[in-house]
């Protein structure tokens, strides 16, 4: 099949491309093998002509309809931490221990990810360091949650179609629609998102994109000081959306932007290179330390852990504001709990993917 009409529509340049357009352009990417060039000019004209939040939202279905989903049959309330990546700090994997900060605080965590890309470790290979067995199939995923609570999304078993796409992307070489995409096409459909982006001007965009796919009841889109996270480095700026639609009726959202400084919770400043990691073995290390109990002494990288998980924890619904979630998330770190979590989570899912 061909992206011509795409192709002459974007270059013509009267218009953006409408929702659905996008969802038939990029289910012909994901499905029907088109010539390479035609993929290399869309994503470049809609790069060019910066993407609007409908044209995403056509994409964000496409990649939704594609992807192996994973269901849960008791419609379970599910979270997500994820960043776009692309800020170049190789940092700790920071949103991933925050995930499982997040579970032993109470919530259930259906974590998105994927191999690095653009940094030294991804979450998946700091994963694989620490034990954790990460390529589960959907239903072996559902399994992982109901025994422990958490689970991790890979993006090869969940997104097969992007293989197609990827040495299109690798050979282009700039920043293209798709680096925005994974964290807001997790296959569990996690209904509680904290989402990290790496440019102050992707806020909005992505936060609109969220409202017009209409499948969160509560997120916030991140930017924090030269991260794709909130960090002890400074203040951050957050969108957030909120679903005030009663259940069973359309969502409809309500939208909030807002500064959050960690010094209104006590977290001093730090410096990047106070955040930064290595290799996966080292950010296996990094991970077990962030998360190990016991007396807190104020360090940057469990610092920010502690503020990722809180912001989580807040949408989540664990607690009122996100300065009662951090007060849970260090509380709970204290206990030791974030280690057994990460203690079980290995075993089953180990345990799990040995059975077949």
């Amino acid at each position: 099949m061909s992206l011509k009409p795409y192709l002459e529509t974007l270059i013509a340049g009267e218009r953006h491309l409408t929702a659905d357009e996008t969802y038939d352009a990029f289910s012909v990417i994901l499905t029907a093998n088109p010539p390479p060039c035609q993929v290399a000019s869309l994503l470049t004209l809609l790069r060019a002509r910066r993407e609007s939040s409908t044209e995403i939202a056509g994409m964000v279905r496409a990649m939704n309809a594609a992807c192996k989903a994973v269901t849960f049959e008791d419609g379970r309330k599910l979270l997500d931490i994820v960043g776009t990546g692309g800020d170049g700090a190789d940092t700790i994997n920071i949103s991933t221990a925050s995930v499982v900060l997040a579970a032993a605080c109470g919530a259930t965590v259906a974590k998105a990810g994927n191999r690095s890309v653009s940094s030294c470790c991804g979450s998946a290979d700091v994963l694989e360091a620490l034990g954790v067995q990460v390529d589960l199939n959907p239903t072996q995923v559902v399994e992982c949650v109901e025994q422990c609570g958490i689970a991790f999304l890979f993006a090869p078993i969940n997104h097969p179609a992007m293989k197609a796409v990827a040495p299109i992307r690798k050979q282009l070489g700039v920043r293209t629609c798709f680096n925005i995409l994974g964290p807001m096409t997790n296959a569990a459909s996690a209904q509680r998102a904290v989402i990290g982006v790496f440019h102050e001007e992707l806020l909005e965009l992505m936060a609109e994109t969220l409202k017009e796919v209409g499948r969160v009841d509560h997120a916030v889109v991140i930017h924090g000081v030269g991260l794709d996270e909130i960090s002890p480095l400074g203040p951050a700026t957050i969108v957030e959306i909120k679903n005030t639609a009663a259940p069973g009726e359309a969502r409809t959202y309500t939208t909030r932007t807002f500064q959050f400084d960690p010094l209104s919770v006590n977290i001093p400043r730090c410096k990047v290179e106070d955040l930064k990691g290595g290799d996966p073995a080292q950010n296996a290390k990094e991970f077990e330390m962030v998360l190990q109990g016991g007396a807190y002494e104020t360090n940057a990288k469990k610092d920010a852990i502690v503020l990722n998980a809180g912001v989580g924890c807040y949408v989540y619904g664990l607690t009122d504001t996100i300065e009662e979630g951090c007060a849970l998330a260090k509380k709970t770190l204290i206990a030791g709990k974030g280690e057994e979590v990460l203690t079980k989570w290995r075993e089953v899912s180990k345990e799990i993917a040995g059975r077949g």
